[in-house]
């Protein structure tokens, strides 16, 4: 259970995966940045290990974009420290930082060939023609693309040209990789793709990377850790199991994924009384008596099957609608006897066994060891 004052506790405790890796690839401390009146980044920590790949995920005006671009150079940070591979990169302009950086618009030069467009960062390397020909040749074998090297980036497709980008960032052999929102202006099947290529990539590089987005499912499937962002400030940083399973604050279990929230109050240590129907938890609780809380349990995690045999957080519910979305229903539930309403992932194997339609009264089941509990009044969206 969530108590007051856990969320900056359970984004600490959860910044070093890996006690064995002594120190930090990445290291950002107190990072501060200010438009004006504005603040954008507020005193942000964060550390980044060798080999990693993170992902910054939160809504729009978040502050993702401006820490990946405070960690480039791109928007040096008003105050705060930035240490990489243990040297102080704050205050060096961009140029002298050592990573590659691929934006959601590609940034190709139209009037170069792919070829040309990924040896662009060598020429001024000072290296032989033959060096820079044999490095190409390996990045384009790389994000295969050998087939396309002397086309223009006008005749490739959105997939394509993201993979150019992608070989241009990594001719330099950067120590650090930075993706902002690669993907978002592709269309849904080639982001499936061409994710699954950038982590395999990724791992076999064993490149440290950094990657900013707002897509949830992008950052679950792709992610060693996610750091979860709200106005400025880090909400959350765990592995994608962690924030999905244990959302440290309601703006977590509310950003990520889909949830239920239930108002009500302590009756116990253990128990929540709701409108009507009262629940236990999993165990106790250390908030005062009577506190209003903010019970939340996943879609996916209320029990249909089997919960006519149990006693334990069983409530009879009517189904009010149920919506057809492929892999299963999105169904809306009115618990009988109360003013509560719940929102229910249904298997097609559980509504066709169940005979489970609209109208349809059963009992369902809200395990206890599913329930989050936050106290009422920590802010949601």
């Amino acid at each position: 259970m969530a108590a007051p004052g856990a969320p900056a506790a359970a984004a600490r405790a959860e910044q070093s995966p890996n006690t064995e890796r002594a120190e930090p690839y990445l290291r950002i401390r107190g990072l501060t940045k200010r438009f004006g009146a504005f603040t954008a980044l507020a005193d942000v920590d964060l550390d980044v290990w060798p080999g990693e790949l993170v992902t910054f995920l939160g809504p729009s005006g978040c502050g993702k974009t401006t820490l990946l671009r405070a960690i480039a150079g791109l928007d040096p940070q008003t105050a705060g420290t930035i240490e990489q591979a243990g040297r102080e990169i704050s205050r060096l302009p961009a140029s002298a930082r050592d990573f590659g950086i691929v934006f959601q618009s590609y940034a190709l030069f139209p009037n170069l060939t792919v070829r040309d467009n990924i040896a662009y960062g060598l020429f001024a390397t000072r290296r032989s023609k033959r060096e820079i020909e044999t490095r190409v040749a390996e990045l384009l074998e790389l994000v295969g693309l050998a087939d396309q090297a002397d086309k223009y980036p006008a005749q490739l497709s959105g997939g394509q040209q993201q993979r150019v980008a992608l070989a241009r960032a990594l001719a330099l052999r950067p120590g650090l990789l930075l993706l902002d929102e690669p993907l978002s202006a592709l269309d849904a099947r080639v982001r499936v793709r061409l994710r699954a290529e950038i982590r395999d990539l990724q791992r076999r590089l064993g490149l440290t990377t950094i990657l900013v987005t707002h897509d949830q499912e992008e950052a679950l499937t792709i992610s060693d850790r996610i750091v979860v962002m709200n106005r400025g400030r880090i909400e959350q940083v765990g592995t994608p199991e962690e924030v999905y399973a244990r959302p440290a604050t309601p703006f977590v279990a509310d950003f990520v994924g889909k949830m239920n929230f239930l108002e009500g109050r302590l009756a116990a240590p253990d128990r929540v009384a709701l409108a009507g129907a009262e629940l236990r938890l999993a165990a106790p609780v250390a908030l005062p008596p009577a506190s209003r809380v903010l019970l939340c349990i996943r879609p996916e995690e209320v029990v249909l099957r089997e919960a006519a045999r149990s006693t334990d957080n069983r409530l009879l519910a009517e189904v009010a609608a149920m919506d057809f979305v492929g892999s299963h229903y999105a169904t809306r539930l009115r618990i009988l006897g109360t003013e509560l309403a719940l929102f229910a992932e249904l298997s097609l194997n559980a509504v066709r066994d169940l005979g489970i339609r609209p109208g349809a009264r059963l009992p369902v089941r809200l395990p206890a060891e599913r329930l989050r509990l936050f106290p009422a009044g920590e802010p949601r969206r």
